[in-house]
């Protein structure tokens, strides 16, 4: 093993080294007595250790850090933070695309709650010659879970989208992978339906084959967690869930997204 750096924050050398197991490299935290926190990495990952260091140093509140330690069950703070898995509320304020679909997810959410029937009969697709109802039923929700689990990742991929590829990337994205995943569910399924998953799937698609084109970008999805996903998709047709899911929404939009990751180019 070799000595990678030295950090005088040892919750700082802890996150950064969960990082870099997330992303498959070699990397371990020794303490010492009243001393720096040393980081060692095996010759294999040596280099590549070292270059994400760099991007560590210069941003290590970015929520990929703490997405790789809850992906490992841990949450780490770094001084002057809460421990836990933050959503970046403060970027979310500057991505309107991304607070705008949260908005509406919520809006449509507290009118199921008054009134169920009148939401999901305006909402889901049942006239396919009402344009609008091939995207709306991505803004249903049919329990808080679901709602809560879409919307976390929403807010923690999309956000990043945004942010890189620009509000009108982000909302041709949402809408077009929202019309791609609802039309398979409904040729092959049915109109009883609805939910964010479809687009959330595209993202994860998107984002961890634009990970793997792009080593230089910033990796949201490591190869365990995209693993964990397609295991959830296969558990879903096999029908071997406790919730009833709409797979073929789930798959559609996650071919879309790495599709899409294959036509889109990052910036310079």
């Amino acid at each position: 093993m070799r000595k990678l750096a030295e950090l005088n924050q040892q919750a700082a050398a802890l996150l950064f080294a969960d990082y870099c197991q997330s992303q498959g490299l070699q990397v371990s935290v020794e303490h010492t007595t009243n001393g720096p926190v040393c980081l060692y990495s095996d010759d294999s990952s040596f280099e590549r250790a070292s270059l994400l260091l760099s991007e560590f140093l210069q941003q290590p509140n970015h929520p990929r850090y703490q997405a790789a330690a809850w992906q490992r069950s841990q949450t780490v703070a770094l001084d002057g933070q809460k421990a836990g898995f933050s959503i970046p509320w403060a970027k979310i304020a500057k991505s309107p695309i991304t607070a705008l679909v949260l908005l509406l997810c919520l809006a449509v959410f507290a009118w199921q709650q008054l009134d169920f029937n009148a939401a999901r009969s305006s909402l889901q697709l049942t006239d396919p010659g009402q344009l609008w109802r091939w995207f709306t039923p991505a803004l249903l929700h049919f329990s808080a879970t679901h709602l809560i689990f879409n919307l976390i990742w929403w807010l923690l991929l999309a956000t990043a989208l945004e942010r890189q590829y620009g509000s009108i990337r982000l909302l041709n994205f949402t809408v077009l992978t929202a019309v791609v995943s609802n039309a398979a569910q409904y040729f092959l399924v049915g109109h009883n339906f609805g939910g964010l998953s479809g687009v959330v799937y595209a993202l994860f698609g998107f984002c961890w084959l634009n990970g793997k084109l792009y080593p230089q970008q910033r990796v949201l999805i490591s190869d365990p967690l995209a693993m964990f996903m397609l295991v959830w998709l296969v558990l879903g047709f096999a029908d071997l869930l406790w919730v009833s899911m709409a797979n073929w929404a789930h798959l559609a939009g996650l071919l879309a997204g790495l599709v899409l990751a294959w036509l889109i180019k990052p910036a310079r």
